[in-house]
Formats: structure tokens, sequence, C-alpha cells
């Protein structure tokens, strides 16, 4: 060996990927595993050894990243609105023109219900949860946040650019985009995936102007 030179190391070399990263899928995995128990049985009627369970982990494990089982949740809920949000702004924000905007907004959860239904289906579960227990109130997001914050956004942007027809109260589209996401997230909750995709569809063919034929523009009443 050569003065200065290193000897090789010995031993097997470390393989696999950096604990971080190991951490981060862990806590992705342990959030999955509480909206879908969470929505299977209920806030009340999951435990948090359930939920290490779904996860494939010990609740040892998972109180490693929570403190308590209202603190799950509230982390699930914040969870499930950032990937929404995530997903939703990355199709959207690129789009001009409102039927291209409104058209990526719906390819969103299309693509969200594909890659995860729970977390859809946990948007709207998460609300009524809220309600059931009053400790869990703090866990939803406010107005300034969440979907309901992309709703806004959604809609200011649409404002800025002059895209709707005069007359229509950007309040009312905000209401009806919540409404829509809310009916998505019972479709989910029911297992209903036909139904599901089948309202997404809809909802892109109308936006698109391709629901309705245009065989009877007279406005007569078929005979």
């Amino acid at each position: 060996m050569t003065a200065g030179a290193q000897a090789p190391a010995t031993g097997p070399r470390r393989r696999g990927r950096p604990p971080a990263q190991r951490s981060e899928e862990t806590h992705a995995a342990i959030l999955r595993a509480a909206r879908v128990c969470f929505s299977k049985r209920g806030y009340a009627g999951t435990s948090v050894a359930q939920i290490a369970h779904e996860a494939g982990l010990t609740s040892r494990a998972v109180y490693h990243y929570v403190d308590s089982k209202p603190a799950l949740f509230a982390d699930a809920v914040a969870g499930a609105h950032r990937r929404v949000g995530e997903e939703i702004m990355s199709r959207v924000a690129g789009r001009r023109g409102p039927r291209a905007a409104l058209r990526a907004w719906i390819e969103a959860f299309l693509v969200l219900f594909e890659e995860d239904p729970s977390l859809v289906q946990f948007l709207g579960l998460a609300v009524v949860e809220a309600e059931r227990n009053p400790e869990l109130i703090d866990a939803l997001p406010d107005r300034d946040a969440g979907l309901s914050a992309l709703n806004h956004w959604f809609v200011e942007r649409a404002v800025h650019y002059g895209e709707f027809a005069p007359g229509v109260d950007p309040d009312g589209v905000i209401t009806l985009l919540e409404v829509f996401a809310a009916g998505l997230s019972l479709l989910a909750s029911d297992g209903r995936e036909r139904d599901h995709r089948a309202m997404l569809d809809v909802l892109g063919r109308l936006a698109a102007g391709h629901l309705f034929t245009d065989r009877r523009e007279d406005g007569a009443a078929p005979g």
C-alpha cells in the first residue's frame, strides 16, 4: 500500500434509502392507514392499535410520530388537504380559459381517486366527525386553508381573468365547488366507484359543453 493511501472499507456496505426518506414514507403510511380506519369505523370506533395494524407497524411506532389519536386525526386531515391541493394546483395553474381550468379541476379529483380513494373519502368524513366530536374541531382547516382556500383561489382566478358570464355570483360558484367535493366524498365513502367516475365524466362533459345534443334549440317541449 502506498504512503498516504487509505485502506479499503471492510464489512458489508450499508444499503437502502436514507433514514429521513424512510421516516417520511412511514409517516405517509400511517396517515393513509388513519384515513382508511377512520373512514371505515369512524373516529370513536377506531383505535391507534387498529391504525398501527393497518400500517403494518406497532402502536409504539405510531406514537413516535404523533402524541394522541386526536393529533393523528388532525395530521390525517392536514395531509389529505395538502395532497388534494397539490394535485389541483399543479393541474389548474397552467391552464388558460375557464373550461380548461374547470376540466383540470375535475381531472385532479379523478387522479386522486385513482391514486387513493381514501383521500377523497376522508375530506367529507372529517367534517362529519368533527361535528360529532368537538375535540376535533381544531383539526379542520379554516376558510383560509385547505380545500376551501383552493376553491376561493379558483374562483378569484376566474374573476381576475373575466371568465364568468355577466350576472354570475362568485360566491355561488364557490358553494357549488364545495357541494361537488362533498358529493364526491359521499360516493367514495359508500364504495360507489362507478357512480364516482360517472359523476366526474358528466361534470367534465358539462364543462366542455358536450353534455347535451343540439337537436332541439327552439325551446319546445318534446311531443
